[in-house]
């Protein structure tokens, strides 16, 4: 019997109910997934919900359709698509998002001042000016921001990477725009942030590792910081 067990979304609830009969075996491969009302009843949410979790697990690679017949268990059932817990909502754990941003954004400050060409530190400049031009334009300075942060990421000459950061950055750039909206608020305003921009392109400019390594750290503390979160 489907049951529901996540405290999120009436959606997100519905996805997780469906993957976990799947994982357990009960809804293999190749399976009919129930019809939108058996579904709707045993889970006891509308038929609204449940066709946007369908919709949902299809775009995922989980559900595939069939013309007449419904809609069945994809031969690989675990989907195609990675998504940040609770990212479809915006309240993806702070902490623990700015810790695996630590642990990567570290990695390619480093690589990347060893590996940068002109080309690169070009694109971090250009990125690295319209964020200290347009303090109050947040849109526009968050934009700058993710593009300062794939311009290190290109730098570091690895298309796996590149792709991963690009996933990632898709998936936090409401985060980014909620952290310029948020530095208004604070003394000196986006400066600091900008600030520490500045000293990451520097040190990657110089082509110095340990150097990068330790401005980014600085710059992800002092931003997790400016949400009230410690990192250690």
């Amino acid at each position: 019997m489907l049951e529901l067990t996540r405290p999120d979304t009436l959606v997100e609830r519905v996805v997780a109910a469906i993957r976990a009969e799947i994982g357990a075996g009960r809804l293999p491969a190749d399976a009919r997934l129930p019809t939108e009302h058996q579904l709707s009843e045993q889970l006891n949410v509308s038929r609204s919900v449940v066709r946007e979790a369908v919709s949902q697990l299809k775009a995922d690679g989980v559900l595939v359709s069939q013309r007449g017949n419904g809609s069945f268990i994809s031969k690989n059932p675990t989907g195609t698509v990675f998504r940040l817990p609770g990212a479809s909502k915006g309240v993806a754990d702070l902490a623990q998002l700015f810790e695996m941003r630590l642990w990567i954004e570290i990695q390619a400050a480093s690589v990347a001042a060893a590996r940068r060409n002109s080309a690169d530190l070009k694109r971090m400049q250009t990125a690295l000016n319209i964020m200290q031009d347009h303090p109050d334009d947040y849109a526009k300075s968050s934009a700058a921001d993710v593009d300062f942060h794939q311009a290190i990421v290109s730098s570091c000459k690895n298309d796996y990477f590149m792709a991963f950061h690009d996933f990632l950055g898709g998936q936090l750039a409401q985060g980014r725009l909620i952290a310029w909206q948020n530095s208004a608020r604070l003394p000196g305003g986006a400066r600091p942030a900008s600030h520490e921009h500045a000293n990451m392109y520097a040190a990657i400019e110089s082509g110095d590792p340990q150097a990068a390594a330790d401005c980014a750290r600085a710059h992800l503390e002092s931003a997790a910081m400016r949400f009230g979160i410690t990192l250690t």
